[in-house]
């Protein structure tokens, strides 16, 4: 890794660098994540849970052990601040035993579970079923998707399904953002201390801007944090994002990636669902190292 990137075309086979494994807030284990890749033509993956690398190696190992015709990487999705708004930066193909990385890794997660402690703690003063000594013994299915806090809303009656559970942290306004997660800057040097690739996720998802010209703005201004590409092709990116986001990645020489960020049940999108292969792709080839 850290060499410059050459793209082998491959057609017809598809790539989904963006999945999420039940080790984070999807449904599916990364062995039901292969055989669904498997069964979608889709040949090269990378499992990128939310502050977790679990899935990842889970699926490296996989790979190892048998042949099933496709290239894994190693992957995570990171929370990262810029500007006071929560972006969220993929890892590539990093060494997944660099204590650096790791330690950043098991620190935001327990970020992202203080934000969940703090909301529990606020909840509880207006509904007597809850207590946080109670959501500190809590066990879920994690094969539901999700994650622990809107699980136990669930549990305890006050929504109807995981989803309407999102709408309790704006709510009482304990968004991602107050959880004081690392500098955007950091993350992308401990990446790439580790050998990897750090990429800005959905910025069409994340990027709030009124206009083509201040999204485009918004985003050189990121760049300049060290990201190494972006992720244009995203289910909810419109054609007018794409092409912006392609043409920034051209200017600036930045590797392009698609994904689908996939969490099995625990979500609308599907793995693979972009159709995208490594040719779209051109500028870069992270599945040769």
């Amino acid at each position: 890794m850290g060499e410059k990137m050459i793209i082998t075309i491959v057609k017809n086979k598809y790539i989904d660098m963006h999945i999420h494994s039940y080790y984070s807030d999807g449904t599916m284990s990364p062995e039901e994540i292969i055989e669904t890749a498997l069964s979608k033509n889709v040949k090269y993956i990378a499992i990128t849970d939310h502050n977790s690398i679990a899935g990842s190696l889970e699926l490296l190992k996989l790979s190892e052990r048998m042949d099933y015709g496709i290239k894994c990487l190693s992957g995570v999705e990171l929370d990262v601040i810029f500007n006071n708004i929560n972006y969220h930066i993929l890892g590539y193909g990093f060494d997944t035993i660099n204590e650096n990385l790791n330690r950043i890794i098991t620190k935001n997660r327990e970020l992202l579970e203080s934000v969940n402690l703090r909301l529990i703690t606020k909840i509880e003063k207006e509904y007597p079923q809850v207590t946080i000594s109670d959501y500190e013994l809590f066990n879920y299915d994690k094969r539901k998707g999700g994650w622990k806090a809107l699980h136990y809303l669930l549990e305890k009656g006050l929504v109807e399904d995981l989803t309407d559970g999102l709408r309790f942290y704006s709510k009482y306004n304990y968004l991602y953002s107050s959880a004081n997660f690392p500098f955007m800057k950091e993350i992308c040097t401990l990446i790439h201390d580790a050998g990897g690739k750090a990429i800005l996720a959905h910025p069409g998802k994340t990027v709030k801007k009124n206009s083509v010209l201040e999204f485009k703005e918004e985003i050189k201004k990121i760049i300049n944090n060290g990201i190494d590409g972006i992720e244009c092709y995203y289910p909810q990116h419109n054609d007018e994002i794409t092409k912006t986001c392609v043409e920034l990645c051209h200017e600036h020489d930045l590797l392009i990636t698609s994904g689908s960020d996939c969490h099995g049940s625990f979500g609308e999108s599907n793995l693979g669902e972009m159709h995208v292969t490594q040719e779209l792709l051109k500028t870069g080839n992270l599945f040769d190292t």
